[in-house]
C-alpha cells in the first residue's frame, strides 16, 4: 500500500475493527441511556402503522438513530465551543415546540422567522427572552429553511454564532446546517419533545435553561 495518504489509511483489518466498535457503541449506549429511551422501541412499533403521514420516516426512527444523533450532537458542540465563544453576537433559535399554547402563541411572523412577543409568562420561551435581554441577544423560533435563516441574521448582525435547542433528531443536523453557511454553533437538547410530531395532541416541550445559562456564562460571564 502507498504511504502518500494525506490525512487517514484503512488497513486491512479496519472493517472489522469498525463492525467491533460500532457493536461496542450501540451495546455500551443502550445500556447507558436505558432510562431515557426507555419508551422508544414501542413508540416505533407504533408509528410503522402510521398511514399516509408526512413525518412517517422521522417516527419510524430506530433507537440506533437516537443513539447516533446524541453522540453527534455531543461531539459538535465539543468541537464548535472555541469558535463559538470568539464570536461577538449569539442568536438563540427556538423550536415552535416550547409555545406553551402554541395555538394561541402571539408570536410574529417576519421574513426570516417567528419573533417571540412574550405573551405568558409561564412559558419557556418567555423565559428565554428574560435571559436573551440581559445579554443583549436576539431570540427567534426556527423555520423549516433554517439555512437561509441563518444566512439572513449572519450577514445582518456580523460575526454571528447560534445557540439551537432542538430535539436529539434535530439539533445535530441544525449544527451542521449553521457550519455549512460558516456559523459555529452549539445545542442544547428538548428533555422531551411535544409537538406534532410526536404526540397526537401536542403540548410544550422542555429544555435544560440551566445548559442555555452555562453556555452564555461560559461565552459572556454571568449576568444575574
Amino acid at each position: 500500500m502507498s504511504d502518500k495518504y494525506p490525512t487517514y489509511r484503512l488497513g486491512p483489518e479496519f472493517h472489522t475493527k469498525l463492525k467491533r466498535f460500532v457493536g461496542k457503541f450501540l451495546a455500551e449506549g443502550f445500556e447507558h441511556f436505558a432510562e431515557e429511551f426507555e419508551r422508544v422501541d414501542a413508540f416505533v412499533e407504533k408509528a410503522h402503522l402510521d398511514d399516509g403521514r408526512d413525518d412517517r420516516d422521522l417516527r419510524q426512527s430506530p433507537k440506533e438513530k437516537y443513539l447516533l444523533e446524541l453522540a453527534s450532537f455531543a461531539v459538535y458542540d465539543e468541537l464548535n465551543r472555541e469558535q463559538f465563544n470568539k464570536r461577538k453576537n449569539t442568536l438563540i433559535i427556538m423550536p415552535d415546540c416550547l409555545s406553551i399554547h402554541e395555538k394561541e402563541c402571539e408570536k410574529v411572523e417576519k421574513s426570516y422567522g417567528f419573533f417571540c412577543k412574550r405573551c405568558n409568562p409561564e412559558c419557556r420561551a418567555y423565559e428565554i427572552g428574560d435571559l436573551a435581554k440581559k445579554y443583549g441577544l436576539k431570540i427567534v423560533f426556527s423555520k423549516r429553511k433554517l439555512a437561509e435563516q441563518i444566512e439572513y441574521f449572519s450577514k445582518r448582525m456580523g460575526d454571528l454564532s447560534v445557540i439551537g435547542i432542538a430535539c436529539i433528531m434535530m439539533l445535530a443536523s441544525g449544527m451542521r446546517t449553521a457550519a455549512e453557511v460558516g456559523v459555529p454553533a452549539r445545542g442544547v437538547l428538548l428533555n422531551f419533545t411535544g409537538c406534532e410530531h410526536w404526540n397526537d395532541e401536542p403540548f410544550a416541550s422542555d429544555f435544560s435553561f440551566a445548559s442555555l445559562k452555562a453556555i452564555l456564562e461560559e461565552k459572556y460571564g454571568a449576568r444575574d
